[in-house]
């Protein structure tokens, strides 16, 4: 039986917000939205998942990849989406594992660059940032109400996310990224 909420833990953010960022696969029609943490290479743990979203967590119950199998085609266009304004840094953790949760509504704006992820009809009281480009709202009582991916980029064959984690890679160990380098532009 699926979780009615799904719940968030929050803490006070230990480091920089995480790297994020929304890659649409055309070839899969699947959003890929991977987070990367500075200084630290997480590794697959659990998830919490439903038919057209899942939610990859390590072993700390850290995000660390969201997909959406939900083609692009189907996602509810609606004019006028705006993400929120401000949103709070925190250490934001998923206590449930290996769960399943309903069908959330997927909304975008008219040129697909923008998402909403909307898993219940109640209002939001809190902005959290899961990663660059990725905010999560919840309620008083700590339940997830959405998630915002911003900057969504098509991608064949994963040629931009790969650019992208060597790119998050090579800041991280500290070495200069060459503009231009690689195959193709981002």
């Amino acid at each position: 039986m699926p979780i009615k909420a799904i719940k968030v833990m929050l803490k006070a953010p230990a480091s920089r917000v995480p790297r994020g960022r929304g890659f649409y696969q055309l070839e899969e029609e699947a959003l890929y939205v991977p987070v990367e943490y500075p200084g630290q290479k997480s590794r697959f743990f659990s998830y919490l998942d439903s038919d057209t979203v899942s939610f990859q967590l390590d072993r700390d119950g850290r995000l660390i990849f969201i997909e959406i199998t939900l083609p692009r085609r189907r996602w509810k266009v609606k004019p006028h989406l705006v993400p929120p304004e401000i949103a709070e840094a925190a250490d934001v953790r998923f206590p449930d594992f290996r769960e399943r949760f309903p069908n959330p509504s997927v909304f975008c704006d008219e040129i697909r660059q923008l998402l909403l992820i909307r898993f219940g009809r109640g209002p939001s009281a809190h902005n959290y940032y899961l990663a660059e480009n990725l905010i999560a709202q919840t309620t008083e009582e700590n339940r997830l109400v959405a998630i915002w991916v911003s900057d969504i980029t098509n991608d064949l064959a994963g040629r931009k996310i790969a650019r992208w984690r060597r790119r998050v890679h090579e800041k991280r160990i500290g070495l200069k990224v060459i503009a231009g380098a690689g195959s193709g532009e981002m």
